[in-house]
């Protein structure tokens, strides 16, 4: 077995060894083949080197071609100053053609730049000239002449041949004008071109170079070199190349390369003379383009010759060298390669570089990184299937749509290998409201999800983006982005590191979301996402199952016409309500009212009139009934109430009551009004019946027993309640009569004392009522049926008047240290019109300064934010307050700092067990230093004994109230003791 291994050995070897000289071989060859580069190189530098000698000689040749232009410009208006010079000569301004031509003459002979100086008469013939002849010529065709006359300005003519000298020239004109501002006369200079082929510059030019001088034609005008006068007049267009489309060029400068007219290959610089005008030339200026040729072959030897060195070199530096740079790193490519063949997914090329061995390197690698990524994919595809046989198996047992949410977000955490998963269903605003969550992420969920800044915050919250788009949202690498809104860094924190979130549907709308969180970067690639579009759509589809099942049982368990429980369901909620209160010595009221002659609404106005009336109806004792109670329409015109969890009878009495005196006894449909008159049958759990079926029948019995038909009736079934409740209504109506007629109530005072000296600090203001029809009936009797039915607050009212007047009364007899206390019920401080008509009673009535006002514990701290509100009014107008029943309302400490109160009053239930619990005598204890420490006052209420009265001098109390000093007696009696001004003996 060795010897084979072996052999296997020196056969790798072998073809190790036959690759690598392929590959070295290889590697020769383009070594060679990189040597072409070399040579592009130094051809391409000769290029450019060419370019840059053409650039240089072209930029010269245009800048001189460019000075040229300057210089003619300059000449030109040199001309136009020496005619303005001349013209303002008598020889010429008198068109003395002899002085006149002796003038121009002499001019003539000391320009070099002019041919000939003239001047013609309007009609075109010339009068006189610098230029010697015998006769008279006409220039009347000439465009510069007609120019002038034209405008009656001056004018620059063509550049042309001179009829005169046979010279190149340009002629300069303007008018000689007479008194009348006519032309009299046009006085001409004829420039000569050929001094621009001679100019200074010019001179700078390297051998063989040329300068022409072409009208706007392409006529050659002037030439040098040109010895014998050959070009003179000979087109360009005609004789070279570079001059097609010579006469259609409209740049003022350019740049051309071609033969000259002599065969010459040159470099020509083109600018335009007298390029803002019509009548232009051009000046030429070329360079032989050989120099340029010699000059390229005297860098090309030197190169070709370092190539020939440096060639031998760099192959013997790539045989010895391409083993430590190629060939060692192939080999690391191909074992890694081996390995990933042989399964490790998790095989890599160590090479390093940026060369292309270890691009492919690399590339190898990111192919690693490929197939283990759709290894993954592969396991989380079918995770995801397993996540969906798993929720469609629970959409075909579950009916409940808060279990399959559960369910779903389970399986989709524990076998989807999500970190968090929840489903939540927008509400009638649009909100999401969750319904269902697994794993870890509850505390993101509450903030980023349901919170109000994702409400607020629409498009850039995934979950809402998704309902309010309606689309998939996928975040599938949080973080990597430039902008980190918060909710990314709290997914971060979290340990997201994608999400998703999918629309659930349903009738053809977006219902709701489902959220998934994975704590791996891109989990939700393409397939994995249309995966859990699937699982959204199955989601939806068991949802809408489950709506329609519990549609189904909701139509069999309520009323189709206004959605309330049927008789069944009535029934059914009434027997759990028994088998609850019958544990817990409750009671229930089972009311059934019907309506009186509905058959004649039905005949008179119609059904659909009649079903508004039923509608409207229901949703009335909707409102009038409280939480846990149930309004069921049985039949008909039939409707039941079941008034649950009572303390007692009366408190059954007490709501029935209020709910039959609450319906409306005239209702209106469009512009109909209908008068009702509802009968209705009350029975009481347990006194009436012990079953549901039992108790509906007493009421409806109660509800059919009673006589006439005119208002609403209430009936009991029972005799003896029946009694109660017209005992009940007799009260109420016995108080209320009281009330409105003022007969009856008188205020009693009891006196509070200093429980050091006995003397009286306040009185405490105490209603009593002696009723006509039921004698002395007592404050715990006649107090809740006020409070109950709101007859409080005008009985409050009457208490406030009556101690008004009474404090003026002892303020009119000099006695008026001390204040009186009112007890103020919450439903009058809760009445915006009690506080202002205390208000305005304060402004006008000097007794309300004395007035100081109790409020007990227990309401106190029902709405702490409104009752410092209202006590910092009451502060404002120097009214006292007093909390009554103090520590029975479990008041903390930081809400009665807040408090802008002066006295504390303990409560009598802690004051009178004083000697008899321990836990008492520590309350009152406690009460007294939290009191000192608010720099409060504290009152004791209902201190009866010498006992009572010496301990709370030692738990440091600071005023008394009770039977031991005195009971609540009429105004006289207090007023005979506030003038005797004598301390209060304690009883014995």
């Amino acid at each position: 077995m060795p010897e084979r291994q072996s052999g296997a050995g020196a056969g790798m070897r072998d073809h190790e060894d036959k690759w690598a000289m392929t590959l070295r071989m290889r590697l020769m060859l383009l070594v060679l083949l990189a040597m072409l580069p070399a040579l592009v190189l130094i051809v391409d530098s000769t290029i450019d080197q060419y370019r840059h000698l053409k650039d240089d000689a072209e930029q010269t040749s245009l800048k001189l071609a460019r000075i040229a232009v300057s210089y003619h410009d300059s000449l030109i208006e040199e001309t136009r100053h020496m005619l303005s010079y001349v013209a303002d000569m008598p020889a010429v301004r008198e068109l003395d053609p002899r002085a006149c031509s002796r003038l121009l003459h002499e001019v003539l002979q000391g320009d070099p730049h002019l041919t000939n100086l003239g001047v013609i008469a309007p009609d075109g013939w010339s009068i006189c000239s610098g230029v010697p002849v015998n006769k008279s010529f006409y220039l009347g065709d000439r465009g510069y002449f007609q120019a002038v006359l034209r405008s009656k300005r001056p004018s620059i003519g063509d550049y042309q041949i001179g009829r005169l000298t046979n010279k190149p020239v340009q002629v300069v004109a303007m008018p000689l004008l007479d008194e009348r501002q006519q032309v009299k006369a046009v006085v001409y200079a004829a420039l000569n071109l050929d001094g621009l082929t001679r100019f200074t510059p010019l001179s700078e030019l390297p051998p063989g170079s040329a300068v022409l001088v072409v009208d706007r034609h392409g006529v050659i005008l002037a030439r040098a070199p040109d010895p014998q006068n050959r070009w003179t007049g000979t087109r360009l267009d005609k004789a070279a190349r570079f001059a097609e489309g010579f006469t259609l060029a409209s740049e003022n400068s350019w740049i051309k390369t071609s033969l000259d007219v002599d065969g010459v290959e040159r470099i020509y610089a083109i600018a335009r003379l007298n390029g803002d005008s019509d009548r232009y030339g051009y000046i030429m200026i070329g360079t032989p383009a050989q120099a340029l040729h010699d000059t390229i072959k005297s860098h090309l030897l030197p190169h070709l010759a370092f190539i020939g060195i440096v060639f031998p070199a760099i192959l013997l530096l790539a045989w010895f060298g391409s083993d430590i740079l190629v060939l060692k790193r192939t080999r690391l490519l191909t074992q890694a390669a081996q390995r990933l063949g042989s399964g490790d997914l998790g095989a890599r090329a160590s090479v390093s570089g940026r060369d292309e061995i270890a691009q492919l390197a690399d590339a190898f690698n990111r192919t690693g990184d490929k197939l283990e990524r759709e290894n993954l994919q592969i396991r989380r595809l079918n995770r995801i299937h397993e996540v969906l046989s798993g929720i469609n198996g629970a959409i075909l047992r579950v009916r409940e749509r808060k279990e399959l949410a559960a369910e779903a977000c389970r399986i989709a955490v524990e076998r989807g290998g999500l970190r968090f998963a929840w489903i939540g269903l927008a509400d009638e605003d649009g909100r999401l409201q969750k319904i269902a969550a697994h794993g870890e992420g509850k505390q993101y969920l509450l903030k980023h999800c349901l919170g109000p800044e994702a409400s607020a915050g629409k498009e850039s919250y995934p979950c809402h983006a998704a309902l309010s788009q309606n689309r998939a949202v996928v975040h599938n690498d949080i973080g990597s982005g430039d902008q980190a809104p918060e909710w990314i860094g709290a997914a971060l924190a979290q340990g997201f590191r994608s999400l998703a979130a999918f629309p659930l549907h349903g009738g053809g709308r977006a219902i709701g979301v489902i959220g998934l969180y994975s704590d791996e970067a891109r989990f939700f690639d393409a397939p994995e996402t249309d995966l859990f579009l699937e699982l959204a759509a199955d989601i939806s589809l068991g949802l809408e199952y489950i709506d329609k099942d519990q549609r189904i049982a909701h139509m069999l368990y309520h009323d189709v016409l206004t959605g309330l429980p049927n008789r069944r369901l009535c029934e059914d909620r009434l027997q759990q309500a028994i088998a609850r209160m019958r544990h817990h010595d409750r009671y229930i009221g089972v009311l059934v009212l019907n309506i009186t002659d509905f058959h004649r609404v039905v005949g008179v106005y119609g059904h659909h009139v009649a079903d508004e009336l039923l509608n409207l109806i229901a949703r009335h004792l909707l409102a009038q009934v409280r939480d846990g109670d149930t309004v069921a329409r049985l039949e008909g015109d039939e409707f039941a109430v079941l008034l649950v969890d009572a303390a007692s009878r009366d408190d059954v009495i007490h709501l029935a009551q209020n709910l039959v005196q609450s319906l409306p006894g005239l209702v209106r449909s469009g512009e109909r009004e209908i008068h009702l008159a509802i009968r209705t049958g009350a029975a009481i759990y347990p006194n009436d019946g012990s079953t549901a079926a039992g108790l509906l029948g007493c009421a409806t019995l109660a509800c059919n027993s009673g006589k006439g038909n005119q208002g609403h009736r209430l009936n009991f079934y029972s005799a003896e309640i029946q009694q109660l409740a017209s005992d009940r209504e007799k009260f109420e109506q016995a108080l209320r009569h009281a009330i409105n007629a003022d007969e009856g109530f008188e205020l009693h005072y009891q006196p509070v004392v200093d429980i050091a000296s006995y003397r009286i600090i306040s009185l405490e203001a105490l209603l009593r009522w002696n009723s006509a029809e039921l004698g002395s009936v007592t404050p715990s009797r006649f107090i809740p049926v006020a409070e109950e039915t709101g007859l409080i607050i005008p009985l409050g009212n009457w208490v406030l008047d009556a101690a008004c007047r009474q404090i003026m009364a002892w303020r009119r007899l000099g006695l008026d240290a001390f204040r009186v206390a009112v007890n103020v019920s919450f439903q009058q401080m809760n009445r915006s019109d009690f506080l202002e008509r205390l208000f305005s009673k304060a402004a006008s009535n000097p007794a309300t300064s004395q007035l100081a006002i109790e409020l007990t514990e227990t309401e106190l701290m029902d709405n702490i934010e409104m009752t410092v509100r209202q006590i910092e009014l009451l502060k404002q107008h120097d009214l006292a307050i007093y909390i009554d029943d103090f520590g029975t309302g479990y008041s903390s400490l930081s809400q009665l700092q807040r408090l802008p109160v002066d006295i504390l009053k303990i409560d009598r239930s802690f004051v009178g067990t004083l000697g008899q619990s321990e836990s008492s005598a520590e309350i009152v204890r406690t009460i007294n230093a939290l009191a000192k420490s608010l720099k409060l006052k504290t009152i004791a209420e209902g201190v009866e004994t010498a006992e009572q009265l010496a301990m709370l001098q030692q738990l440091g109390c600071d005023y008394a109230q009770g039977y031991l000093f005195s009971k609540p007696r009429p105004a006289d009696e207090i007023t005979r003791l506030l003038d005797a001004g004598s301390p209060l003996t304690p009883a014995s």
